[in-house]
């Protein structure tokens, strides 16, 4: 079984092997979104479970430990994370019955601290291969007080064997007490030229600039080639070919969740606002020369003021009552940065 460590995690990976021989009761691996922290931590708690020869530095890929850590049923590991993030994986497994029943719910986007309190019988049981029992929590920071305080008495107290695994892309959000009882493994970012080969090879088009587009994280550039494409077509083409029809915007947008829509308009807006003030682009590297022009014309208060608006608008994007008005409303506000500028 091929076990891959993505070049850019390795120093990260090798500091987690230092930490084996002394192992702590508690990691936290932090660092920007889409590097693979979550691929480091599920890797680092296989291995601590790995039943095959003793001395490599990676899982053997052929115990029953690791065949049952592949499967997604090892009965010393636990994932500890919101609802949300396995809602998909869940529902493509459901019967017709059950996704009746969920019809209309709203998965948790927090980590609940119902959750916390069915860890500790987990915790509470010895171990059943007489090994190491792993609980990997991410994000971390999607525990509010009440479920990180409730977790924090196990990470002082941590039953013997037992190693947490906390991955966050935002630690200033961890509660002080949380923090302080984990030993950091910080990821750095990929390196760019190191990034784009490796993007390159598994076949993606324009790395250069799909990595820009990513902030520079390579799992998350791969992630974004299908919505690239759409993207592309239905939104930042109309705007960096200066339309700013309202109606016509949220048309192109039909199908779209919110969300996302808000997340592509504030990236659009961070260009802008660069290219007004600095002349340079940091996200839409095929679409400078547009940028630049649309920069000129704009006043760079009302500019910030609709980036601000964004902000606003991304706290009830998830769940708009009406996400046609909203979309529409958002658009509106975006032509009249340009009318406050020629009026």
């Amino acid at each position: 079984m091929n076990i891959e460590i993505y070049p850019w995690l390795i120093p990260a990976w090798n500091q987690l092997q230092t930490r084996r021989a002394n192992l702590p009761h508690a990691l936290l691996i932090h660092g920007r979104p889409g590097l693979g922290k979550t691929v480091l931590a599920r890797l680092f708690a296989r291995r601590l479970l790995c039943e095959g020869p003793a001395g490599g530095d990676l899982p053997c890929g052929e115990c029953a430990a690791c065949i049952w850590f592949e499967q997604g049923n090892h009965p010393d590991f636990r994932n500890l994370e919101p609802e949300a993030l396995s809602a998909a994986e869940a529902e493509s497994r459901a019967t017709e019955g059950e996704l009746r029943r969920r019809e209309g719910e709203v998965a948790s986007r927090q980590i609940r601290i119902d959750q916390v309190r069915e860890l500790q019988d987990f915790l509470t049981i010895g171990t059943h291969r007489a090994g190491m029992r792993v609980v990997v929590v991410r994000p971390a920071e999607a525990m509010n007080v009440a479920t990180a305080n409730a977790l924090l008495k196990s990470l002082e107290e941590p039953p013997p064997k037992t190693a947490f695994v906390l991955v966050s892309s935002a630690p200033d959000r961890l509660l002080p007490t949380v923090r302080s009882r984990c030993q950091n493994i910080a990821v750095a970012p990929a390196a760019a030229a190191e990034a784009v080969g490796w993007l390159r090879a598994r076949g993606l088009q324009d790395a250069e600039a799909a990595l820009a587009y990513a902030a520079n994280a390579p799992l998350a550039a791969l992630e974004d080639a299908e919505e690239r494409a759409v993207r592309d077509s239905f939104f930042v083409g109309r705007l960096a070919g200066g339309n700013r029809d309202a109606l016509e915007l949220a048309d192109a947008c039909q199908g779209i969740a919110p969300a996302r829509v808000i997340f592509w308009l504030q990236k659009w807006i961070v260009d802008l606002t660069l290219a007004r003030t600095a002349g340079r682009i940091r996200y839409h590297q095929r679409h400078a020369s547009a940028l630049r022009m649309l920069a000129g014309s704009l006043v760079l208060e009302r500019l910030l003021r609709f980036e601000r608006s964004l902000t606003e608008a991304a706290a009830v994007a998830q769940h708009p009552l009406n996400p046609r008005l909203f979309l529409e409303d958002v658009f509106l506000r975006y032509a009249q940065i340009w009318e406050a500028s020629s009026g």
